[in-house]
């Protein structure tokens, strides 16, 4: 049975009512998502390939033989632990023809090719979860324990059961083992934890069955091998144009900003997509757990926390970091995300004339502010102030799909009576499924009283920021590098940028 034939038999099922079908690898590997009306519930359905017992048992032949023959090719070995998807195609296939000729094995074209896909998927790229890893909308991948089925966050349908099962706790084992080869990091009853980074695509968490009673489980969080860019953003109606301005006139003049919301919101896309519109010259210090930001500017640091699983191993915090960076004078100080006592160091440095943007957990401004000002953080009344524009964003539910939306933007202005006090510069419209200005601003008079600039002259500049990225949302001017010379472009000289962007072309 061929892989559309696969579709068209699960799409006649009557307790079935298909939600989407599409491709990962063409002619090989098909998605079929699909509510399963008896039991309520959605289903990520993977379509491979289907085996006889005979392609099994050839398979597991030319497989052995196969990393027989790698075990031996120093080059291609230290390619298949590098972890990464991208494979020396032609090589392997060489392999596995020389493989089937050792094996006297008299195999048809098409099966061959079919036992390419298995023996790539399994030698080079990462058994059952591969295909999920290929899967561009798949962000959060969960294996659970032994004998579960394997779950996924789906961009447009979040939570989502799959048809993958690891049926035993040492199949896991044996998985988590692969993986801790690739991010060279040992796992044991010792050390039951295993965290890190495979190649620049995905972080991976694992805990074996000492600390997890229910079986090892392994959670993958992947990462896009190209950022969403602020263009891509209003393109999709994450944000507007016009509110997309405000952020970057805000961010052009050194006040903070502040992005909340809760998990799997987009928190730490839109804050890349934001820093790519920081002027190019500007030494930017970013601070995570793991890296996720990813941006052009060529004096931009970096900096990672280590945790310590060793007592004669220093572990290095986010408030450790925060030090080092106050030494390297950056323009902006940037944080993944506030989670302890490192606010109170940022806000801090916030005070002293540094600028930044960070991203916090939480549902709604008011819950920011109790967060920020209450332990762990302890973020003092008489410092929150330096907190200029925060900026929520949530997953909004349209019809049968999840999609991200800036709801609120709100300018912070400090505490009346004991309560914080916002201005509501833009707010979501469900209705309209836009965002739209709601009140007029009260940080742009700010800035144009602090930085001696007349009011009317920012209110220009918005106009023609608002204007340039209508222009490269209208042109598909999209691309990280093509955004990002834009951006450059403009910052050096912005009445030609203008006129330029705003008829079609590229400075």
């Amino acid at each position: 049975m061929t892989v559309q034939e696969t579709v068209q038999r699960q799409e006649v099922k009557s307790n079935i009512v298909l939600r989407d079908v599409y491709n990962i690898v063409p002619g090989y590997v098909y998605v079929i998502i699909y509510r399963d009306e008896k039991e309520g519930s959605l289903v990520y359905n993977v379509i491979e390939p289907p085996l006889t017992d005979e392609d099994v048992k050839n398979l597991e032949l030319i497989t052995e033989t196969v990393r027989d023959i790698i075990m031996k090719d120093r080059k291609i070995l230290n390619e298949v632990l590098s972890g990464r998807l991208t494979i020396p195609h032609e090589r392997l296939e060489s392999y596995v023809r020389d493989a089937v000729k050792k094996l006297k094995l008299k195999i048809e074209e098409p099966v061959l090719k079919k036992y390419m896909y298995y023996i790539t998927r399994d030698v080079l790229g990462f058994g059952k979860l591969d295909p999920l890893l290929r899967d561009p909308y798949i962000e959060d991948i969960n294996v659970n324990g032994p004998g579960r089925y394997v779950y996924v966050w789906h961009s447009f349908y979040e939570h989502l059961r799959t048809n993958i099962i690891f049926e035993t706790a040492e199949e896991i084992y044996n998985y988590i083992v692969k993986i801790s080869q690739i991010v060279k990091r040992n796992v044991s009853s010792a050390n039951p934890i295993l965290e890190g980074l495979i190649g620049n695509f995905a972080r991976v968490e694992a805990t074996l069955s000492d600390v997890a009673p229910l079986g090892h489980c392994i959670n993958i969080r992947k990462f896009r091998a190209e950022p969403f860019t602020i263009v891509d953003l209003i393109k999709t109606g994450t944000i507007s144009a016009e509110a997309a301005a405000y952020l970057w006139l805000v961010v052009d003049y050194k006040f903070n900003i502040v992005i909340i919301g809760p998990t799997g919101s987009g928190k730490t896309t839109l804050l890349n997509a934001l820093l790519y519109l920081i002027r190019p010259e500007a030494r930017i210090v970013t601070i995570e757990d793991t890296r996720e930001i990813n941006i052009p500017h060529e004096q931009w640091v970096p900096l990672l926390t280590r945790p310590s699983y060793n007592p004669q191993v220093r572990e290095i915090t986010q408030f450790d970091l925060i030090k080092v960076s106050m030494r390297i004078r950056p323009d902006y100080l940037v944080i993944g995300e506030i989670r302890g006592e490192e606010a109170y160091a940022l806000f801090q440095a916030f005070a002293s004339g540094h600028s930044g943007l960070t991203t916090l957990h939480a549902d709604t401004v008011e819950a920011a502010i109790m967060r920020l000002t209450t332990k762990p953080m302890s973020v003092p009344r008489r410092l929150l102030r330096m907190a200029h524009v925060f900026c929520n964003i949530q997953r909004v539910r349209i019809f049968d799909k999840i999609v991200r939306r800036v709801i609120e933007i709100k300018e912070f202005r400090g505490f009346e009576n004991g309560k914080p006090r916002f201005v509501t510069a833009f707010k979501y419209n469900p209705i309209i499924d836009k965002v739209e200005k709601a009140e007029e601003s009260k940080l742009l008079k700010e800035i144009a009283e602090v930085r001696l600039v007349p009011y009317e002259n920012l209110l220009t500049e918005l106009r023609r920021r608002k204007e340039v990225l209508e222009a490269m949302v209208k042109y598909n001017f999209r691309d990280p590098p093509t955004v990002f010379r834009i951006f450059r472009s403009y910052h050096i000289n912005p009445e030609d940028t203008y006129l330029k962007v705003i008829s079609g072309v590229i400075p």
